[in-house]
């Protein structure tokens, strides 16, 4: 998990989040089932778009890249329906992070927000591992919530250390000059925040070599 800032609200939200909210409030309210014309407005494609964007691409919780993914409520709507279509409520996610969120909401204890918190404060990673930091709760229960330490993405993460680890023993072998700092460049670059898991393996660079 990496900090991340919010993009600009898409102009479908702009004309629309106001009238699609009191639809659905409405149709909530009168029981039934509510027609999904109504209930998955919020997974309109320019939405989508406007997620991926912000999120390069990767769940905002775990850092999979996420070629499609899903459109996630960080607050769940059966708790906070009033903000089904708000466009700060809404996050890329891979499939299994939302499901392992499921419709968690605790307004004293929340999870993690990329968009508002920096998890490097909450966060420990070391190689293929993420911890809490000591005694941090906030940390703890969104690993746990989530999952994060789930055998796939560490070996997901463990994969690409190995790759990064590689990389360092290539550019090490090579003389002072022009082609080790292209290699260099090169390893810096695989820790940007584009790339999958970028938290770990900027972590791992500035825990293995200062970077």
């Amino acid at each position: 998990m990496i900090s991340l800032i919010k993009g600009k609200k898409p102009t479908i939200l702009e004309t629309n989040a106001v009238t699609w909210t009191q639809d659905y409030l409405t149709a909530q309210t009168g029981g039934g089932t509510i027609p999904s014309s109504i209930r998955y407005r919020y997974r309109h494609a320019d939405i989508k778009v406007g997620l991926i964007e912000e999120a390069y691409g990767k769940c905002v919780y775990c850092e999979r890249k996420v070629p499609f993914g899903e459109t996630d409520h960080f607050l769940p709507i059966s708790h906070r329906p009033d903000l089904i279509v708000e466009w700060d409520n809404l996050v890329l996610s891979c499939k299994e992070c939302n499901m392992y969120k499921r419709d968690y909401y605790d307004v004293s204890e929340p999870l993690l927000n990329p968009f508002q918190d920096d998890p490097c404060q909450y966060l420990t990673f070391y190689g293929p591992m993420i911890l809490s930091h000591v005694g941090n709760q906030t940390g703890f229960r969104t690993i746990e919530q989530l999952q994060l330490s789930r055998m796939e993405l560490f070996e997901r993460r463990k994969e690409r250390l190995e790759l990064l680890q590689g990389l360092l023993e290539q550019w090490n072998s090579l003389p002072e000059g022009s082609t080790k700092n292209i290699a260099k460049r090169k390893i810096i670059e695989e820790a940007e925040n584009d790339k999958e898991f970028s938290a770990s393996t900027k972590a791992f660079l500035y825990q293995s070599m200062g970077w």
